[in-house]
């Protein structure tokens, strides 16, 4: 008998493989029968795959019909994701487990001890949810818990109006175990559908989910038991990334990040190495899943006990729709006692969605969120809220924002802290503004300019119009000379062009002066100037004879150097 060469297996390799293309090029999708079929793009070299299995992504041709790309357009503009390839994956499909090692041994440890952990209420809230996209949380939630840690899945509808979620969802809801279907009888908006199921919940302790997740192994438990030994605890699990396009896994490095905000009071994520608290030393002899401190959390993913919130007024009622109640729990938690930790082991993948299709039904959307954010800076920023609305042109501009009388008082009730207790104590990593040399706009100061000019930033670093309202024109000096704002630094290294860059932290070429008595931009280690040409930023030698060379700053605090 001959042998087999490694020509033989190389042409047994070649007909294998044309024997998969020809399996992919059959497949049908048959998730939208109202439309005409189209051929999945290859996913996996297994023709036995099903599309989205294990998290992976699902790509579809390039070449779709006319038909085809119109229905994955509207899906793009109603959901904010790819409903036509999320429609293709399975409602119960499998993910990874992709906790650390650390994750398993404890859990182990724990069924060891036979420790008994409390049930919780799940509270999902959807607004005119992709019906793919809303049953594959659900079932994501009920096939990968321990039934007895489930109390209850309760879903709020936000008074949703697309027809899947009416008859429909009400037929396939009953006959899921533990799901109870909740409907707002008027959009109400997210934050106060939270409310209706936490008012609703059977369970004392609370956990929400957005209706656009898949929750990994393990991850309830981990919550639960998180706040099981501590009643002033928020547990938030490690979020992973479901690509909005592929609805793939992405198992990102979650673990290395924490909470944080800008002081436009917009959410940001920042790597744990540049913590204060605890000192890097200390943070290193932990395991990486070990739960960790969190100043703010991103939004709707969190498990609290029902008294605590109670305790912590709920959510401010007076918020419309969505945005800053975030920041308003993030804050009066630690202000007024409590903490919020990351727990590592939990993990859950979210679908960011393109767009805020949330927000982009609501007239006057992105302005309802800055309202939001207002009524969090007047009650719980004292003195740093004056920081949030130069980030929008001054407390002149904050507009009507309603009354807060009720939340003066529960603050006061509290006893909480002060927000710069918050900074210094919780928070020291973040830029304070009342510690800047000086902020606000960089105006161009040549006298013979009769339309006044700022120095504006992103997406081009240029001079143009002032237009008062802060946003791209609001900087920071500050005491180390950064020129800085949203973490990037003003940063020139000779041979090199000016720019834009992540602040470091170590001066040299991120090291800048502001004269005020010349008026001087001045990069320390070059010796030369900010200069413009009415075209474009030059560093050139200084000169204070030279009208091109005169900044000024808005706000100028010399005791602060």
């Amino acid at each position: 008998m001959a042998l087999v060469t490694a020509k033989h297996l190389f042409f047994l390799f070649l007909v294998a493989l044309l024997g998969v293309s020809f399996w992919i090029s059959l497949l049908e999708i048959t998730s939208h029968p109202n439309i005409e079929k189209i051929e999945l793009g290859p996913t996996t070299a297994d023709p036995n795959a099903i599309p989205g299995d294990m998290g992976r992504p699902v790509f579809l041709p390039k070449n779709l019909s006319p038909n085809v790309l119109a229905v994955v357009q509207r899906g793009w503009q109603e959901q904010g994701l790819n409903q036509y390839v999320s429609d293709m994956i399975p409602l119960h499909r499998r993910l990874p487990d992709v906790r650390d090692d650390w994750c398993r041994a404890e859990e182990r440890a724990r069924r060891e001890r036979n420790v008994t952990l409390p049930s919780s209420t799940i509270v999902i809230v959807f607004y005119n949810e992709a019906w793919s996209v809303l049953l594959r949380t659900v079932h994501s939630v009920l096939d990968r818990t321990p039934n007895e840690l489930i109390e209850e899945i309760l879903l709020i509808d936000d008074c949703s109006t697309m027809k899947h979620l009416q008859q429909k969802l009400e037929d396939y809801v009953a006959n899921l175990p533990k799901v109870r279907l909740i409907r707002s009888p008027s959009r109400v908006g997210l934050i106060r559908a939270r409310l209706i199921g936490a008012m609703a919940a059977r369970s004392g302790i609370l956990t929400f989910l957005d209706a656009h997740c898949e929750v990994i192994e393990g991850w309830l438990e981990e919550l639960v038991a998180h706040v099981a030994q501590d009643e002033t605890m928020i547990a938030i699990p490690a979020t992973d990334w479901i690509h909005e396009d592929t609805i793939a896994l992405y198992p990102r490095n979650t673990l290395r990040y924490y909470g944080s905000f800008d002081w436009g009071l917009n959410f940001q994520w920042r790597v744990r190495t540049e913590r204060i608290v605890p000192p890097p030393l200390v943070a290193l002899s932990r395991p990486p899943a070990a739960p960790y401190d969190t100043p703010t959390m991103a939004g709707g993913l969190f498990t609290i006990h029902r008294s605590f919130f109670e305790r912590l007024g709920w959510y401010d009622e007076g918020m419309q729709i969505y945005g800053g109640e975030n920041m308003e729990l993030s804050f009066k938690a630690w202000m007024c006692g409590g903490r919020m930790q990351i727990v590592g082991c939990s993990r859950v993948a979210h679908i960011q969605k393109r767009g805020h299709p949330y927000l982009r039904q609501v007239p006057n959307g992105y302005g309802l969120v800055r309202r939001n954010s207002i009524r969090v800076a007047e009650v719980w920023m004292d003195e740093y809220a004056d920081y949030f609305y130069e980030t929008f042109g001054g407390r002149a501009k904050r507009g009507s924002f309603g009354n807060l009388t009720a939340r003066h008082e529960l603050r006061q009730r509290l006893d909480c802290k002060p927000f710069r207790w918050y900074l210094e104590t919780v928070f020291p990593e973040q830029f304070d503004p009342s510690k800047a040399v000086a902020r606000g706009e960089i105006r161009f100061a040549d006298n013979a300019t009769a339309t006044p000019l700022c120095l504006d930033w992103p997406s081009l670093l240029s001079v143009v119009t002032c237009h008062g309202n802060g946003g791209h024109q609001l900087w920071y000096l500050t005491a180390k000379g950064e020129v800085t704002r949203e973490d990037h630094c003003l940063d020139y290294a000779v041979g090199q062009q000016l720019s834009m860059m992540r602040c470091h932290g170590m001066y040299g070429n991120q090291q800048w002066s502001w004269l005020p008595d010349t008026r001087q931009l001045k990069k320390l280690t070059n010796d030369r100037c900010l200069q413009w040409n009415g075209n474009e930023l030059l560093l050139e030698l200084c000169d204070s004879n030279v009208p091109s060379q005169r900044w000024l700053f808005q706000h100028y605090e010399p005791n602060n150097l």
